[in-house]
């Protein structure tokens, strides 16, 4: 953990182990912000605090948590208290979602990715949202997917908590943008992360045949938005495209289309 500035501006950063949430935190750091750092896996958390504290020279805490957990949310708020840290940036990203019908998929995991997703994702962006409206300044970065624009069969469950951060995100960014507090929802398409592996889409038609962005790019093109004040940002033109199309193609289309992408 390197020395830092105590006045040096702090980013919260869930599921930052890897992938889209380990490419924010570089983003981040490079922007001069002190790194909070939280995802399940220890050693692989500790190993990106690590780097990012030794390459860029910032100061980074790591906490292990799963935040899936009843409570987590309000242990991670007491852990930022003890250790008098009050995140000006608060960044999404932990997440995950799962291949197959959802009737035939488990229950329990179905239930732990809305507590994940969308339970977590509220209550970290309500409590830090509050925090940020009082001090009159900060900003919320929420990670979606382009699975927000449209339904998903074989997906079903991940896509609705993702059309839920959408949304969720959007509504937010009006009513904090008048108290000085940003809020962007960032909306990646098919990206090289471990996300397709604990869905189970490695060998799904829809990487096959879809553009797979970096996660470093998603990352850049996400901060920069934020940056600019946008509400929401979608990376990458055939990301664009679909998100934006998807609303007018006829259902009878496009369901049976998605269902076969996630075969």
């Amino acid at each position: 953990m390197a020395g830092e500035p105590a006045h040096r501006p702090v980013a919260l950063i869930t599921g930052a182990s890897g992938g889209i949430g380990e490419a924010f935190a570089y983003e981040l750091a490079r922007d001069g912000y002190r790194l909070v750092l939280v995802a399940r896996s220890n050693d692989e958390l500790n190993r990106v605090a690590g780097v990012i504290a030794t390459k860029l020279d910032v100061e980074t805490v790591a906490i292990p948590r799963d935040l899936a957990k009843p409570l987590a949310a309000d242990q991670l708020d007491g852990e930022l208290r003890r250790r008098r840290l009050s995140p000006d940036v608060l960044v999404n990203n932990a997440g995950y979602g799962l291949r197959g019908e959802a009737v035939e998929l488990d229950v329990r995991e179905q239930l732990e990715m809305i507590d994940l997703n969308v339970r977590n994702l509220v209550e970290l962006s309500l409590r830090c949202g509050r925090s940020m409206k009082q001090r009159g300044g900060g900003g919320i970065i929420n990670v979606s997917s382009t699975a927000a624009y449209m339904p998903g069969p074989n997906m079903a469950v991940y896509y609705a908590t993702k059309a839920f951060v959408s949304s969720f995100s959007e509504a937010l960014s009006v009513e904090l943008k008048p108290h000085g507090v940003q809020v962007t929802s960032v909306a990646p398409g098919p990206t090289s992360t471990d996300f397709a592996v604990r869905a189970d889409l490695e060998n799904s038609l829809l990487l096959k045949t879809q553009h797979v962005m970096s996660a470093e790019d998603v990352a850049r093109i996400g901060y920069a938005g934020f940056k600019k004040g946008r509400r929401a940002v979608v990376t990458g033109l055939s990301n664009k495209f679909l998100a934006h199309s998807a609303r007018f193609i006829p259902r009878r289309i496009l369901l049976p289309v998605i269902e076969r992408l996630q075969s």
